[in-house]
């Protein structure tokens, strides 16, 4: 979908002006540098912006007086995803894909985070193993079975007694 890989047959088309963002698990490769501040990382991928608004920004995703002046380095790893998900927010995308957004983040960060992705009026393409996120956030769910991407038709709680059903029938085949 982003483009970082070649699609093995037929044809991709993809308008000039979509945006994606994307937060990967392994977020910490985003941020570069550990030893400039939040503040610094934030202008250098955004030349340009004033001070006082990137701070203002960063300040609206909790990173706000002194820890927006600290050095990376030093921050939480919550802290490091917020400073990840302001960068992604800046960019205004389109579409939003999400690759483990709740690791790192207490239960107050995540629930902005659901808030926030239930207001955004984009995509969102979320792979997550956090059923609290999944069940408050995702319209659909769709899985890979046999190299083949389908939509599951139906709530979470049910796809999961699916899975725990097909689980438990593959236990006692092997116990036979």
């Amino acid at each position: 979908m982003a483009g970082e890989l070649q699609a093995t047959s037929g044809s991709v088309v993809r308008h000039s002006k979509l945006r994606f963002a994307k937060f990967s698990q392994h977020f910490v490769d985003q941020l570069g540098d550990f030893n400039v501040s939040p503040l610094e990382h934030f202008m250098s991928q955004f030349p340009g912006v004033p001070a006082q608004t990137a701070r203002s920004h960063l300040g609206s995703f909790g990173l706000s007086g002194d820890l927006a002046l600290r050095s990376i380095g030093t921050l939480s790893g919550g802290q490091k995803s917020r400073l990840v998900f302001a960068m992604l927010s800046w960019k205004k995308p389109h579409v939003l894909l999400l690759d483990e957004p709740t690791n790192h983040l207490d239960i107050e960060t995540i629930d902005s985070l659901c808030e926030a992705l239930n207001v955004f009026r984009g995509g969102v393409l979320l792979i997550s193993h956090d059923e609290r996120l999944i069940t408050m956030v995702c319209d659909q769910i769709w899985y890979l079975k046999d190299k083949k991407v389908s939509v599951y038709d139906g709530e979470y709680t049910n796809y999961k007694k699916l899975l725990l059903s097909s689980i438990t029938s593959q236990d006692k085949q092997i116990t036979i």
